[in-house]
């Protein structure tokens, strides 16, 4: 039994160093392989080496430059590239394989499974500058067709919104020819294979982008005049001033924003021709049943437009929105184009008789005596506002001296008057015996006439 034991002693230490023997064999043949191969892990240059020796970690790189191209991306998919043949592009190896290799302790292999190796890329790279300069040049990304110039974001005018808006700044496709350049030489000098220059910055950039705070400052002093709103009855017709006008009459310059104060007061003009009457002939039905033209004297709805037009460009500062009718210097019995009314005097110069309206109804009808024609004298026909009226007034002129009870003048200084020193009216009278111009009426229908007329009571006169 002693025996056995000491046998299985032996055997078993022979197993042990036969083991260890091995294993020391084997680490120097693994220690012997890494003497000319690069640790497990290796990373030169982005490229794993694990396992490869220094000729053969060339020869794939030069194999690599071989095959070499720069590819280079841009806004709005436009793409190009550079070939080492272009530009006279040539890669230099150092001793950086060699010297890696050196640095890896073949003894010391087993560390390679618990960390990595990385080493920058071994070699360096020269080109022709000059052919570097052309080619650049010759990139899509400087063509004409390829080159769309960054526009800053500016306001506009929305129909559809009735506001101002922003429109985006438009970032463009132009380059910067010596950013392009410096980008391409760093990706060359580090045999990048793709390079982005939208990424390094290389486009030109819009200066007013649509956050902008001057710029949205201005389009809030902008709306804040489109978005009143006057409302006018203009002699009876409606006129809306709102955002599809105002915007006409904004100037915006240099982030000063204000209002075209002539075309507005333009505005003003174009719609006082458009409606006012005064100054503009009218058709009348006569009592005895014609239609005559008359000639528009002091009579009618006149616009303001002056006045209208500063009240006009206070609304609109203040951003207001107001109904209103405009300021007018003569107003009328009515609104429209038959603004005569159904209360008036009509005077019948042909005739020699008048005739008193209120309401559509006739008060009082009487003779006259009109301006003397043989002399000159004649009584313009027309339509006219009554100027005012007044108890005994002195009726004067180069050659006399005339009080009357009832002065009611309605053009220039011709008006209505009792006439207590004749002693009949109508007819003829008038032809030769006439007035200086003036109605002359018998004392009682003046009273009449007077207690009725107020100023600015229509005056039709015609022959």
């Amino acid at each position: 039994m002693k025996g056995k034991k000491q046998l299985w002693v032996k055997l078993g230490l022979a197993a042990i160093v036969s083991l260890l023997v091995l294993t020391v064999i084997t680490y120097i043949g693994i220690s012997l392989y890494f003497e000319d191969h690069y640790y497990y892990n290796t990373i030169i240059g982005g490229e794993d080496f694990s396992y490869k020796t220094p000729i053969e970690a060339e020869g794939i790189l030069y194999t690599k430059m071989d095959s070499y191209s720069l590819e280079i991306s841009g806004r709005e998919d436009v793409s190009d590239k550079i070939l080492p043949e272009e530009i006279n592009m040539k890669f230099l190896l150092d001793d950086t394989l060699i010297r890696i290799k050196k640095e890896q302790k073949p003894e010391l292999w087993f560390l390679c499974f618990f960390k990595e190796y990385n080493y920058t890329f071994p070699w360096a790279v020269k080109y022709d500058e000059d052919a570097l300069e052309n080619k650049i040049k010759e990139l899509a990304f400087f063509q004409a067709k390829n080159i769309r110039k960054a526009k800053d974001a500016y306001l506009t005018y929305s129909e559809e919104e009735k506001e101002y808006v922003i429109v985006g700044a438009d970032a463009g496709t132009e380059v910067v020819k010596s950013k392009v350049k410096e980008t391409l030489k760093d990706a060359l000098d580090a045999l990048e294979l793709k390079v982005d220059l939208e990424e390094n910055g290389c486009y030109k950039t819009a200066k007013v982008e649509e956050d902008n705070e001057e710029l949205v400052e201005v389009k809030d002093r902008a709306n804040k005049y489109v978005n009143s709103k006057v409302i006018y009855d203009w002699n009876g017709n409606e006129v809306v001033v709102d955002a599809d006008i105002i915007h006409n009459w904004i100037i915006i310059d240099d982030n000063q924003v204000s209002l075209d104060e002539e075309a507005i007061k333009d505005f003003v003009a174009e719609q006082a021709k458009k409606y006012d009457t005064y100054g503009k002939n009218r058709i009348f039905h006569t009592t005895d049943g014609r239609e005559v033209e008359l000639k528009s004297g002091a009579y009618g709805w006149k616009t303001d437009k002056d006045t209208e037009g500063d009240e006009l460009i206070k609304i609109l500062k203040k951003g207001e929105t107001i109904e209103k009718r405009p300021e007018y210097s003569f107003t009328a019995a009515q609104p429209g184009d038959r603004d005569i009314g159904d209360t008036y005097v009509e005077i019948d110069l042909g005739s020699q008789h008048l005739y008193l309206y209120v309401d559509g109804k006739m008060i009082l009808e009487s003779d006259f005596v009109s301006g003397n024609m043989a002399r000159g004298w004649t009584t313009p026909a027309g339509v006219f506002g009554l100027t005012y009226k007044t108890r005994n007034a002195v009726l004067r002129g180069s050659n006399y001296e005339t009080p009357v009870s009832y002065w009611m003048p309605f053009n220039g200084n011709i008006g209505m008057h009792d006439a207590t020193w004749r002693s009949s009216f109508g007819g003829e009278i008038y032809l030769t015996n006439g007035s200086h111009g003036c109605i002359n009426l018998p004392f009682e229908n003046a009273k009449i006439i007077y207690e009725y007329v107020y100023t600015g009571f229509p005056v039709v006169c015609y022959y």
